[in-house]
């Protein structure tokens, strides 16, 4: 099975687009996925339904580690909320209609000649009632709501894009910790082979023994190795269930729900991509997705600017009013009089801030800092890709030729330790050549197990460096 074909997955939460499934004409690695509609509904609690006795493949793993991973829901939820805010500053653009609704008493002493009052002063007495229906519309502001709007949709763009970047970080970081998990249980098999050989040395050493051809120094040092071996043998197994562990929490699953993990072994190795590198960075500076949420960040900057520096100007707005005045109102102890009359007012408001201490001064300078720092994140980030893609590209040049070279170095060292081992039973060979050769073995066996995983992590590293592995939403 391809490499491309397992890093994407085909499970009900991802599924696999038709032409990702054959490895393109070049051997590259650029696998791309599709997230369904219901990617949202998530279990609470990182809980996820593993089936117990089911292997699950990488692909099968990625497909829970997006549904339970807390970071990829979070970057969901901060695309969702950009989108919101779109919304909220295109509702900026249209009228606000308010319905209000005034009703009381109220007592008012007024003034009046004493040649009328004697007291200089008579009271009137209010009952009333105002039902009103208001509008009030934003007519002009010399760009504020354009370039709020304008910010607002670069920076939903900026979070959508992120999230697409936290599941490819997601996809990488889970294949790299698999990888890793192999790793180990390939080392783990290296030392249960590595105790079984040194049983069959120590078993020729104690027949020599006994047929007088070796001595107790033989011995001994072949209960050493056997006892070397045991411990390297715990060893294999406290890495291999701290790799496990590694992937889990990557994956965001709780350590609770165990899941059993199959091996890699049907995986062919990646190809060196035809591109050269300097493609390569090309391709990556077009599609990673920080360096196109990072634009979009500039983008929402300056459009923030431009809408700090748009407050030095007024805004022209309408205001207008419907209302009904029921009420009754006693002057100087009288009979109430009643009214009950609809009134209106169409008004045109014009404003415009002539002093506020320097804020609006203070907001334009902290924006156009933001903007600069925009910039400057956006260059840093094209800095780090070109690191990343030579680096990783470089990496899977080095452990695909190294692969070769533990396949070369372990059947050298098989043939090796039969040799001696065969020659040893038969008196020819010596203890000392014998043990060597079991330990060069050993070694080599573990190196095959390294190199191998080494060059499918520098595969997913490549990709994850130049944006190859792509979510799209349906």
């Amino acid at each position: 099975m391809r490499l491309r074909a397992l890093l994407i997955a085909s499970a009900s939460l991802l599924t696999i687009p038709a032409a990702a499934e054959p490895p393109d004409d070049r051997g590259g690695f650029a696998p791309q996925v599709e997230l369904a509609p219901d990617f949202r509904i998530t279990p609470p609690g990182n809980a996820v339904d593993v089936q117990p006795g089911r292997e699950y493949r990488l692909d099968e793993l990625i497909d829970l580690a997006e549904r339970s991973n807390p970071e990829t829901r979070e970057a969901w939820e901060r695309a969702r909320q950009a989108a919101f805010a779109v919304g909220l500053v295109e509702s900026s653009f249209l009228p606000e209609i308010a319905a209000e609704a005034l009703a009381g008493y109220q007592r008012t002493p007024l003034p009046i000649p004493k040649d009328l009052v004697s007291r200089g002063y008579f009271t009137a007495t209010t009952l009333e009632v105002l039902p009103t229906l208001s509008v009030k519309w934003l007519l002009f502001d010399f760009g504020r709501r354009s370039n709020a709007e304008e910010g607002a949709k670069a920076n939903a763009l900026a979070a959508n894009v992120a999230f697409n970047g936290a599941n490819q970080k997601l996809v990488f970081t889970v294949s790299r910790d698999y990888f890793a998990l192999d790793a180990t249980r390939g080392k783990l098999r290296v030392a249960e082979q590595a105790l079984k050989n040194a049983g069959v040395v120590q078993d020729a050493v104690e027949s020599r023994r006994r047929n007088g051809l070796a001595t107790s120094v033989d011995v001994a040092q072949a209960v050493r190795q056997s006892a070397q071996a045991r411990y390297d043998l715990e060893r294999a197994k406290g890495a291999a269930r701290a790799a496990y562990e590694s992937l889990v929490a990557s994956m965001g699953v709780v350590p609770s729900a165990p899941i059993q993990v199959a091996g890699n072994g049907d995986m062919d190795l990646p190809a060196l991509p035809g591109e050269a590198v300097e493609q390569l960075v090309e391709k990556a500076l077009a599609a990673r997705p920080d360096l196109i949420a990072a634009e979009g960040k500039i983008r929402a900057a300056d459009a923030n600017l431009r809408k700090e520096e748009a407050d030095d100007y007024p805004t022209v707005a309408l205001e207008a009013q419907g209302y009904q005045n029921i009420g009754e109102i006693s002057a100087l102890s009288s009979h109430y009089s009643s009214v009950n009359e609809p009134g209106a007012s169409v008004m045109v408001k014009f404003s415009w801030s002539l002093f506020d201490g320097g804020a609006r001064k203070a907001r334009a300078s902290i924006a156009r800092s933001q903007a600069a720092a925009a910039r400057d994140s956006l260059d840093h980030a094209r800095d780090e890709a070109v690191k990343q893609v030579t680096t990783t590209y470089d990496a899977l040049k080095t452990s695909l030729a190294e692969n070769q070279a533990a396949i070369a170095l372990k059947n050298a060292a098989q043939a090796a330790y039969d040799a001696g081992l065969d020659s040893y039973r038969h008196g020819v060979g010596t203890y000392i050549a014998l043990v060597n050769d079991e330990t060069a073995l050993t070694q080599a066996q573990s190196t095959f197990e390294d190199a191998r995983a080494s060059a499918l992590s520098s595969a997913v590293g490549l990709a994850f460096a130049t944006g190859s592995i792509e979510f799209k939403a349906r």
